[in-house]
């Protein structure tokens, strides 16, 4: 009987471990895969839905909450008083009532402007320098404001040259010439004859 002997070559050796070896790295690669699979829900980041961005508070805006000042609408009495005393004291001869209600009431929207945040009810001297109203050598431009929204002219001219100091609970005006400030308004119906050196703190 005639012995029978294996013809695989070497080259048919080489090929059938190439082939074995591929399948080898290809069970791998799946095996990979599949585990990668399993834990990509766990490593990839969900997106949240998009709600809007939400804006961030500024410094300032954190800051200027820890701030005492009060909105001005808390002066109506002060401002009322000082916008009374300037247009009363205007020489209004060549002028209709009207024109002098007038100025005012614009008087009294332009003290507002100034005083919004620089109104201190527990600190009234805080701010002082920033608040007065001057009618010297130059004149207020909270008084030219008001003047020129009701066609005034010359109200500088018109005006008693002095400095008025408008502070929470106190109103007080030095005119030219006079050695102390006069009381015109006092919360605590306070002494009129206060120097008004006293008021002029500036701003802080």
């Amino acid at each position: 009987m005639p012995l029978i002997t294996s013809s695989n070559s070497p080259e048919e050796g080489n090929i059938i471990s190439q082939s074995s070896s591929h399948c080898k790295i290809s069970s791998l690669e799946n095996n990979s895969l599949g585990a990668l699979n399993g834990f990509a829900a766990e490593f990839t980041p969900a997106k949240s839905p998009n709600t809007g961005s939400q804006p961030t508070p500024s410094k300032l805006d954190m800051a200027s909450k820890s701030l005492s000042w009060t909105e001005p609408s808390t002066a109506t009495e002060e401002i009322s008083v000082a916008a009374r005393y300037w247009a009363r004291s205007m020489r209004q001869h060549d002028l209709a009532g009207c024109e002098v209600a007038a100025f005012e009431t614009a008087l009294k929207q332009a003290m507002l402007k100034r005083c919004a945040g620089h109104w201190y009810p527990s600190e009234p001297m805080r701010g002082s320098g920033h608040r007065s109203v001057i009618n010297d050598f130059s004149t207020d431009p909270v008084i030219i404001e008001a003047a020129d929204a009701v066609r005034i002219s010359d109200i500088g001219a018109r005006l008693p040259r002095a400095v008025m100091w408008l502070n929470p609970g106190s109103v007080k005006i030095k005119l030219e010439g006079r050695p102390w400030a006069e009381s015109l308004y006092s919360a605590n119906a306070s002494s009129s004859g206060t120097s008004g050196s006293e008021e002029e703190d500036n701003d802080m």
